[in-house]
């Protein structure tokens, strides 16, 4: 595969409608919408915001004055009701460990189509019950409803988390320089639930110990732990990937940091099976879904490598933090620049 493959300069996401701005389709919002169109529109913002919400970033940490301060996500999960609140705690969890913070509560709001059973919401609930009690986060509360307009099962958690004191007393901000560290696979997520849509039509092609073996690659989507060394090391930044893959997570971590990225395409982990599945489907492999994935920007890359072996956390340095604003992945002598997410 090639990097012409990879990043793509068209926009399949939108399509330009003259002066009245775009026609937008399914996937993220292309970040130059969200700009004019959502961000300029918040138009106050109190002292108490410390971190501001902004394109780049899945969070955003409140100060109440004399309190601690405290980290805000909302996310909403779509799916297969057989693992929609795994995915939907583990997101909110990811968003918030990423900003420094300890999740500590989540509000629901799940919305069912019509003819939805019983059973369905038990088994969403018993994944959310079970994981909240694990990791101690309270359900605050949220609401439930059938609606006729939903087609398929929608969970919105909005969770909040309280900042780790360590994060106060070593942030620094990221520098030219610093590496640029990945955890886990690229597109393992993605491609698990691909093998999940088409495990029939799939085991002709691959078998059934294969798609196995493949399958459970990309069901730890859970950041906590890599996210807590991390910061005890003093990193400058966190980023998790989710739907636009490790291209979109990267291209969001620059703009978190304000900063350009050099990532070098053939040091980026990912599994054969993902590659192989991807190519089945014509789907991308680097833009396809990455949950459980952690980029993270550091001054100390080979160290934080040997932290995350000592803790059995498969973690690669795939590259740097550039001194101007290009965002680029290389591969050899081939070198192409990274779009936002919903741009190509």
């Amino acid at each position: 595969m090639t990097l012409g493959q990879n990043i793509s300069s068209t926009a399949p996401g939108w399509e330009e409608s003259g002066e009245t701005g775009v026609f937008m389709h399914s996937g993220k919002i292309p970040e130059r919408i969200l700009k004019r169109a959502v961000r300029k529109k918040i138009t106050y913002r109190s002292g108490f915001l410390a971190g501001p919400p902004g394109p780049g970033r899945d969070s955003s940490v409140y100060c109440p004055a004399g309190g601690v301060p405290m980290a805000f996500c909302t996310n909403p999960v779509t799916g297969a009701a057989d693992t929609l609140g795994y995915r939907a705690f583990f997101r909110m969890v990811n968003d918030i460990c990423c900003a420094g913070a300890e999740p500590s509560g989540m509000m629901l709001d799940i919305l069912l189509p019509e003819g939805s059973e019983e059973q369905q919401l038990r088994q969403i609930m018993d994944q959310i019950g079970s994981l909240a009690e694990e990791y101690q986060v309270d359900i605050l509360g949220g609401h439930t409803e059938v609606m006729p307009a939903v087609t398929e099962p929608v969970i919105t958690v909005t969770g909040v988390g309280l900042c780790r004191e360590n994060v106060k007393a070593t942030k620094t901000k990221p520098r030219p320089g610093m590496d640029l560290v990945m955890t886990k696979w690229a597109g393992a997520s993605g491609m698990t639930d691909l093998i999940m849509k088409g495990k029939k039509e799939l085991q002709k092609r691959f078998g059934k110990d294969f798609l196995e073996c493949a399958e459970s690659y990309g069901r730890d989507i859970n950041c906590l732990p890599e996210a807590a060394i991390a910061w005890e090391s003093g990193a400058a930044a966190l980023h998790n990937a989710s739907a636009g893959g490790i291209f979109g997570a990267l291209w969001e971590l620059g703009e978190q940091c304000g900063a350009g990225l050099e990532v070098d395409l053939k040091k980026i982990p990912i599994r054969q099976e993902t590659v192989e599945i991807c190519e089945y489907f014509d789907e991308n492999p680097y833009t396809t879904a990455s949950e459980g994935v952690l980029l993270i920007v550091t001054s100390g890359g080979s160290r934080l490598l040997w932290q995350f072996e000592e803790a059995g956390i498969v973690a690669a340095v795939i590259g740097r933090i550039r001194e101007d604003q290009d965002r680029i992945v290389t591969n050899g002598e081939e070198k192409r620049f990274l779009v936002p997410p919903g741009n190509g």
